[in-house]
């Protein structure tokens, strides 16, 4: 359908743009919001799969607790090959139950049905028992993880590796924006009549009351998916929700605060909505041109390109000046906290001793912020070491400054 600027229907496309854009978003979904070491975001067209607006939707994050979407797809591909009832037994092995919260806290030989144990591991997001689950489905849960990789990898999750049921904390466990997207999708499609499952507010077991984590549940149009949070991985959230006819599917990654990322969210779901219903009225719009200011990525590239400036640096392509007068840094990240940059600076030193063991570690104050570098390269070292750490997803500069 198109239609004029100057016709009725269009005047009727811009009056729902204002309402339902000031409706879905607050001020302030601005780059304090996220951390930019992390951030990651997608907002998805469940219907067609275009992709609306996204920020490093390859970069592999970190997923904590969106983990849990994927053994629940798992579940209910297990319930309808009638491999498992919603009446079956889970119970509570050693391994599970000495998982960290968040727990539903069975002791070791507890139990509880399938279905109990799907509405606790939405609600609660409770570790003991996405491992109990799993231990169900797959024997243990490593054999589990390995099975969920196999699975993401048939869906096109083609930057995701899972090594748990839940999302707890493992180097290796990661995945992408845009793999939580296609997940999301995957489960629309291949499970629409479990799809509401996700939007349980709160549960009953065993005569108490468990309230959960997602306050976005309940918004108009909101009407599922999961939360998640770990150190590493900071606040991240799966959003989906439709208006008008039309769903859209939301991931964001890596906010500071719980009530950070959701303003994030709430901003990229209005300006999603609003999106395809202007377009449907015939006229040419975008995310990231309705949110402007409130764009997070566009924030992190100017506090990022602000803390840069002062520093004069060459391409890390031109190699070393000759006499060794040119010392190459590798900045891994710019951030308000000093104590956050130094623990970036060992977390990447430890977990990469070849490239960044020998390496002086320093904080260069520019502006409110302070940029983490590893000091003291080669040229050749230096990109090298972005080189590795953009292949694992994380955002990396390398430059040099002259001796002179």
């Amino acid at each position: 359908m198109s239609v004029s600027l100057r016709s009725p229907l269009a005047g009727l496309a811009v009056a729902f743009f204002i309402a339902v854009f000031a409706l879905f978003s607050p001020a302030g979904a601005e780059a304090a919001n996220v951390d930019a070491s992390k951030f990651a975001a997608i907002v998805m067209d469940a219907t067609t799969g275009e992709v609306l607006y996204e920020y490093e939707p390859d970069a592999r994050r970190f997923p904590a607790s969106l983990t849990k979407v994927m053994t629940l797809y798992m579940a209910f591909d297990a319930l309808e090959r009638g491999e498992l009832k919603r009446d079956d037994k889970v119970t509570m092995s050693r391994h599970a139950a000495s998982q960290p919260p968040s727990k539903l806290g069975l002791p070791v030989g507890g139990q509880l049905t399938v279905a109990q144990a799907m509405e606790i591991m939405v609600v609660k997001s409770a570790n003991d028992v996405a491992s109990a689950l799993a231990e169900t489905l797959g024997g243990d849960e490593r054999t589990f993880g390995r099975l969920m990789t196999e699975r993401a990898r048939a869906l096109g999750m083609t930057h995701t590796h899972f090594v748990n049921a839940s999302g707890l904390p493992d180097a290796r466990h990661v995945s992408s924006a845009r793999d939580m997207a296609i997940l999301a999708r995957a489960f629309l499609r291949d499970h629409p009549q479990d799809y509401h499952l996700f939007d349980r507010e709160q549960t009953v077991f065993r005569g108490k009351t468990i309230n959960g984590h997602n306050r976005l549940l309940g918004r108009p149009g909101i009407d599922g998916f999961k939360t998640g949070y770990t150190n590493a991985a900071g606040y991240n959230l799966l959003t989906s929700g439709v208006q008008d006819g039309r769903r859209i599917i939301a991931v964001v990654l890596g906010g500071r605060t719980a009530q950070g990322r959701d303003q994030v969210m709430r901003a990229l779901l209005g300006a999603g909505f609003t999106t395809l219903a202007v377009r449907y009225a015939g006229m040419d719009v975008s995310v990231r041109r309705l949110l402007g200011a409130m764009d997070p990525a566009a924030a992190i590239h100017r506090q990022v390109a602000a803390a840069s400036q002062p520093v004069k640096v060459k391409a890390a392509a031109q190699g070393d000046r000759a006499g060794g007068q040119t010392s190459w840094w590798v900045q891994v990240g710019a951030f308000k906290d000093k104590s956050r940059a130094r623990s970036q600076l060992a977390e990447l030193k430890r977990r990469h001793p070849k490239r960044l063991g020998k390496a002086d570690q320093g904080l260069t104050p520019s502006g409110s912020l302070f940029l983490a570098r590893f000091l003291g390269l080669s040229g050749a070292a230096a990109t090298a070491a972005c080189d590795l750490l953009r292949s694992e997803g994380a955002d990396c500069l390398a430059g040099a400054s002259s001796a002179d």
